[in-house]
């Protein structure tokens, strides 16, 4: 997947442009929140922020060519010829000078407005539309957008893939020092980090392949050996590799089902424990082990059903 449809920073290169996103003239209105009337109005702590909620790529357009104008970017219809399939961002430079507004773009169908689940549309439905949450619905989507606000700052404006990484783990870290409360703290930080392990593991690009760091993040002070970008990015993809390889050779037709995929992630876990994956990268065990502690927490019942089911 190119830039984990999820929060994609892109870059226009047209009259000096460069950016994040922004979609449809309906503001976004999430749900409320403490201490603000809406999640906008908590974004202008940071800077002159909007945030925007598109229905689709005309919608998209419509408002870039209100705020940006069309005529200033490149070949508008193949710079966004495929929009992410998560919340973005359009920040950036105009004739040497910073963008005024830094645009936060989310697709209506990841808004908790429209009653749909974040976590669960990123992860494709593969755990189910309603998930168990340590925090709730509306946490894990302000989390994304908060997320997003990191990117809004000049130091992210993109790099080399090993900045790249940086970025995505210092913007999840970010949005996770400014949400977290002494009440909150361990419940958030349990939904972020089994959130990263699954999409690291199963789904995202490599920039954010980030769920081995963001654990030593949100826990600096343990005893968890230090990695650079360059381990966790192919400690994640051998894990992948592993999980499709038994998921394809345990499903009963061409492509996986869901409870395959969770009985693959489980048998490679307990292979794991017992020592019987040969491998000489320790984080591949860390790895599989979280990733189905991820899976109990999101989707116990599934999960649950799946260790069943094998029991029997």
């Amino acid at each position: 997947m190119s830039r984990y449809h999820s929060y994609v920073r892109m870059l226009v290169i047209a009259a000096c442009l460069a950016f994040g996103t922004k979609p449809d003239a309906r503001a976004q209105h999430a749900a409320p929140s403490q201490g603000s009337n809406d999640i906008q109005a908590e974004l202008g702590q940071f800077g002159d922020i909007a945030l925007y909620v598109f229905d689709g790529r005309a919608d998209f357009l419509a408002r870039i060519d209100e705020t940006l104008g069309l005529g200033n970017i490149k070949d508008p219809e193949t710079t966004f010829a495929k929009l992410p399939r998560s919340p973005f961002t359009i920040t950036g430079r105009q004739y040497g000078k910073a963008l005024a507004t830094c645009q936060i773009f989310v697709p209506a169908n990841l808004t908790p407005l429209l009653d749909q689940e974040i976590f669960a549309q990123l992860m494709r439905g593969w755990f189910g539309q309603q998930l168990s949450y340590a925090t709730s619905v509306d946490m894990t989507y302000r989390w994304l957008i908060y997320h997003e606000v990191r990117h809004c700052q000049p130091d992210h404006f993109g790099g080399t893939d090993t900045e790249n990484h940086m970025d995505e783990r210092d913007a999840d870290l970010f949005a996770f020092d400014k949400l977290s409360t002494k009440a909150n703290r361990n419940a958030l930080a349990t939904d972020i980090l089994a959130f990263r392990m699954i999409t690291s593991a199963l789904f995202a690009d490599r920039a954010h392949m980030t769920g081995l760091s963001i654990k030593r993040g949100l826990a600096p002070q343990s005893d968890q050996e230090a990695i650079n970008t360059e381990q966790e990015i192919a400690a994640f993809l051998a894990t992948r590799r592993l999980v499709t390889a038994h998921a394809k050779a345990i499903a009963a037709k061409a492509t996986p089902t869901n409870l395959e995929l969770i009985r693959a992630i489980t048998e490679l876990r307990e292979r794991s424990v017992a020592g019987t994956i040969k491998t000489d990268n320790p984080l591949i065990s860390e790895i599989l082990i979280d990733l189905d502690d991820a899976v109990a927490h999101f989707a116990p019942k599934l999960h649950a059903s799946v260790a069943t089911r094998r029991s029997n």
